[in-house]
């Protein structure tokens, strides 16, 4: 009987959302491989055609999903092993690739080693990043981002196995393609050409020297930015004519560089009832900016009007961050943890903001400081009492400054606040019979002075945890929330956030298999607020409010007959009831303001079945299919809705 019961929760369980339709999971390989002289190969890889129809905003699709037709090589992998462990150069080498041909994601990772001599290790990424912005009521919008994203690294271990190993590294991206901006009070949109670059070379080694194992790594980071403007040619898709029809003329240049050297050093030990490790890390980080802009534009009447903006910057940022940890173990049902952080960050430098505009007089800020320290404890204490019992209790304390320094007209006007953060958490372990564990736990915390009226000043959250678990049937049921009353100078701000989920898995026939999951996410929100609506006239004492309801479903099946077929199929539904209305306004929540009630909520569907079948042809080979459905539907604007029929065909194959 408790297995009925536990299964009829595991079908209404929570899952994580599914993985595209395509590669299959299921390869064509043989688990031997073939052996050639002193090596034994397995090879295989799979590849096929994608396809896909869009309705609706095709925008959105790409923005979220992204998938387009043609020819891929969706998966790949190929394993090389000495079958003695004792080749000459190579002892190990495995490739392994998704996505190559076109996908909007695209990644190769190769190991080669040699047993005792070295590990090396490579990878390759790109992204193909598209963001419409944000769309409004005519379904077009002035922003624009459709850029790719490539990174590669590389490490290097000398002498893998021993004491003494010695690392080297790279890793460097890339991000390259046009966007469209505006600007607050200017007309017109600009093109933008992307130009980011990062780039990062390390060495380092570790040894262990009477129980102790001592890590340093020596690193340099730089990056470049040189994205540069212009204003946007006319005939744009999707753009209107007339954007541009204000900005006259446009020059503008932001170049932004900067260098990061830094040491990292970890110390690990444990000896007997102790345990101890620490780590330290130095950036000592330099920026250069420079933003020069001088624009013309149209006023009523065509007359024209010319600002310029001019700013710059040199700056150091040290960052030095370190924690120390020790561990106390007096018996096997007894140990205490002791943690202590220190994190301190620095800008120094001179940074100067001017703005000529005509008639106007020129205004110059200066800014050449800003500091942030932060100093945490923690004191985690675990006692099993008994194998059904166990408890652990904590305490944190932390203690946050932040100075600043702006100059304006020459005249230092400092800033400085501390903010001090105490909080306690306590939970009990139940383990009542072997397959079941329950667990609950509360944390509260108060501090006297948040920096933002969103950062925690009273808050508490409580959790819970009940699994069961045995080899072929696994439940989970969670139940957490999160409560926050903060309060400011200026404003003040509450929030509640409650989780409750359940999912699990059944793999009792070997030829069949459920995992299915449901969780629902409360999200509520409210904050002080207080604008202009003329000049002079300041209105106080409204509130803004947020309201979410996100329900998660999920439920897949997996179906095999004798080796020679496999199918499943699967469902993912997101649903966001919002606050329960089906208007974009009017809730007589909050501010009676239409504009803000507006953003209050916003109650949305997405639903994304799923079918994937393959069937095996022989021991080298099989066919595989697949198809997903994608949709998104808003309740209150139907500009971001979109629905897309995507599929493969493929061939797995081995040699």
């Amino acid at each position: 009987m408790h297995r009925l019961i536990l299964f009829f929760f595991c079908c209404l369980s929570v899952g994580e959302a599914q993985e595209p339709v395509a590669p299959s999971p299921t390869s064509a390989d043989s688990a031997a491989g073939e052996t050639s002289g002193n090596y034994n190969v397995v090879n295989n890889f799979e590849t096929g055609y994608r396809f896909h129809t869009v309705g609706g905003n095709a925008l959105q699709y790409r923005s979220s999903v992204n998938y387009g037709n043609g020819v891929r090589l969706l998966s790949s992998s190929l394993a090389v092993n000495s079958v003695n462990g004792r080749a000459t150069l190579v002892d190990r080498l495995v490739l392994n690739t998704q996505g190559l041909g076109n996908d909007p994601y695209e990644s190769a990772q190769l190991r080669v080693e040699r047993n005792a001599l070295y590990k090396y290790d490579v990878g390759w990424r790109q992204n193909d990043y598209f963001n419409p912005g944000l769309l409004t009521a005519g379904g077009n919008s002035q922003h624009l981002i459709d850029t790719t994203y490539r990174m590669q690294d590389h490490n290097l271990t000398l002498l893998p196995e021993s004491k003494y190993k010695f690392f080297f590294g790279y890793t460097g991206s890339a991000q390259q393609g046009p966007a469209f901006t505006t600007e607050q009070g200017r007309p017109g949109f600009q093109f933008l050409d992307v130009r980011r670059r990062w780039n990062e070379y390390r060495i380092g080694s570790e040894f262990n020297v009477a129980g102790i194992r001592l890590n340093w790594t020596r690193g340099w980071e730089n990056f470049k930015e040189d994205d540069s403007f212009a204003p946007a040619p006319a005939g744009v898709p999707d753009f209107p004519a007339s954007a541009n029809a204000g900005l006259l003329a446009l020059t503008k240049n932001a170049p932004y560089h900067g260098n990061s050297p830094y040491w990292r050093v970890g110390l690990f030990t444990g000896k007997g009832m102790v345990d101890v490790n620490g780590r330290f890390t130095y950036t000592a980080g330099r920026r250069n900016f420079v933003f020069d802009e001088t624009a013309v534009t149209a006023g009523p009447g065509g007359a024209q009007t010319t600002t310029t903006v001019f700013s710059q910057g040199n700056a150091q940022r040290p960052v030095a961050t370190g924690n120390l940890n020790i561990g106390f173990r007096p018996s096997s049902k007894l140990y205490l943890l002791n943690s202590t952080a220190v994190y301190n960050a620095r800008t120094i430098g001179d940074s100067a903001f001017t703005q000529f505009s005509p008639g106007q007089p020129v205004t110059t800020i200066y800014y050449n400081y800003l500091g942030i320290r932060t100093v945490a404890n923690d004191t985690v204490l675990n006692y099993q009492l008994s194998n059904v019992v166990g408890f652990y209790a904590g305490y944190q304390y932390s203690d946050r400054l932040i100075n600043s320094i702006e100059r304006t007209d020459l005249t230092d006007r400092p800033a400085r606040q501390t903010n001090i953060l105490n909080s306690g958490n306590l939970g009990i372990r139940l383990r009542p019979w072997q397959p079941l564990t329950i667990q609950f736990g509360g944390e509260i915390g108060r501090a006297n002075r948040p920096f933002t009226p969103v950062a925690p000043r009273h808050y508490h959250a409580l959790n819970s945890r009940i699994q069961y678990r045995t080899r072929d049937l696994q439940v989970t049921a969670v139940a957490n929330s999160d409560y926050k009353n903060n309060s400011v100078t200026l404003s003040s701000h509450s929030s509640r956030a409650r989780r409750y989920a359940v999912d699990g898995s059944w793999t009792r026939l070997s030829w069949l298999a459920f995992d299915a999951g449901y969780s629902k996410l409360h999200l509520d929100s409210v904050g002080g607020i207080a604008y202009i609506v003329a000049p002079g006239t300041l209105i106080t004492g409204e509130s803004s409010l947020y309201f979410s309801n996100l329900h998660t479903t999920y439920f897949g099946i997996r179906f095999a007959f004798k080796e020679r077929a496999e199918l499943y199929a699967g469902l993912t539904r997101v649903q966001d009831t919002g606050d329960g209305r089906n208007i974009a306004a009017g809730s007589g929540l909050g501010s009676p303001r239409e504009t803000f009630q507006v953003v209050q909520t916003f109650p949305l569907t997405f639903q994304s079945p799923q079918a994937r079948v393959s069937l095996k042809i022989n021991n080298h080979l099989r066919w595989n299919g697949g198809y997903q459905y994608y949709g998104h539907r808003q309740e209150f604007t139907g500009n971001l809705n979109y629905r897309a029929n995507t599929g493969y065909t493929s061939l797995s194959i081995s040699f």
